[in-house]
């Protein structure tokens, strides 16, 4: 019983980075109705600029020390006495750390947001009007001009980036079963949950979010009615850009950094084909139960094994449901 509630907490919060990250996708779909398979490496951008302002700006000779290591002497005197991995040492480790993880987690918005402008602009817009396809491949393309950039700016060495919270193991008793997890997984399950959530409240609630919405409905409609489309077009880059900006965060303090981890990306769009490409809820759906599936599957067969569960899934959910768990069929009108 303890296994199966620990996988099963396992796969929810893997479901929920799914999540995250899937939204990205969607967004950009519903308004431009590309499906970008390049968002894993805008993802992992995203990661490598939380990398440069995390890790090597606060290095650097010109930056005041307290970035790099922020240490008050309230601070010294609280984790006096600190047990190595206890929670206290932890938290004073996360906030001796804070300034650099805060100028991270910006500078990577910001600029993660810059390169989806500039994407959006430079490549998609003049292809506005053309095919859809012309579009996708384009977003294929970039794949490798993403991938190549990152090891020329970077390199192609694994890098540690300091985790979004506290590192500390948990446990704690759940119908009579010892359960393990560490703190810092149940913080990126707060911050993707909340993200994902907020992101939903925006476009429900929100003028930019109707302007989505409508230019997602019916692009021709949108224009006549004020909507300036292209602008719409951006937006939706932006969102997808920012939100892949924190999941390539947490994907990099998680497994590490390189190049390759903009190959997470084509598991997060087995999520989303099985979810429905037009729709948040079917892929918050399709994210817990891939995530779920995948831990359970890595407990009894392996890793190995794991790796394959998303795309065995969305092959069986599109034979029963072409358009996803949630997706809409298009209706052509003659």
């Amino acid at each position: 019983m303890a296994q199966v509630i620990q996988y099963l907490l396992n796969g929810i919060m893997n479901g929920a980075l799914y999540a995250l990250i899937a939204v990205g996708i969607v967004s950009i779909f519903k308004s431009t109705k590309v499906v970008s398979f390049a968002h894993g490496h805008i993802i992992m951008f995203g990661a490598y600029f939380y990398f440069t302002f995390s890790v090597i700006l606060p290095g650097a000779e010109f930056m005041p020390d307290w970035v790099a290591k922020w240490e008050p002497e309230w601070l010294l005197a609280y984790k006096e006495g600190a047990v190595m991995f206890s929670p206290k040492a932890a938290i004073a480790a996360w906030v001796s750390n804070l300034p650099r993880i805060i100028l991270g987690v910006v500078g990577s918005l910001v600029c993660n947001a810059l390169l989806a402008v500039f994407i959006e602009r430079a490549f998609m817009r003049p292809l506005i009007g053309k095919s859809s396809l012309s579009m996708i491949l384009c977003t294929v393309g970039l794949i490798w001009v993403l991938e190549g950039s990152a090891s020329l700016i970077w390199s192609a060495d694994i890098d540690q980036v300091p985790p979004l919270g506290p590192n500390f193991p948990i446990r704690f008793t759940v119908f009579d079963a010892q359960v393990f997890l560490f703190s810092s997984s149940a913080i990126n399950f707060v911050i993707a949950i909340t993200l994902f959530i907020g992101l939903l409240l925006v476009l429900r609630y929100t003028r930019s979010g109707v302007a989505v919405r409508a230019t997602a409905e019916d692009q021709s409609t949108a224009y006549a009615m004020g909507i300036n489309v292209p602008a719409v077009f951006t937006t939706a880059w932006v969102v997808a850009a920012t939100t892949g900006a924190i999941a390539g965060a947490i994907l990099a303090s998680r497994n590490g950094l390189s190049p390759t981890l903009g190959l997470f990306g084509l598991s997060v769009l087995a999520v989303v084909l099985m979810g429905g490409l037009d729709s948040y809820a079917g892929v918050f759906i399709a994210s817990m139960i891939i995530g779920i599936f995948e831990a359970f599957t890595q407990w009894k067969f392996g890793g190995e094994y794991a790796e394959i569960v998303p795309y065995v899934l969305v092959l069986l959910v599109i034979i029963w449901r072409p358009n996803g768990l949630m997706g809409q069929a298009e209706i052509e009108r003659i």
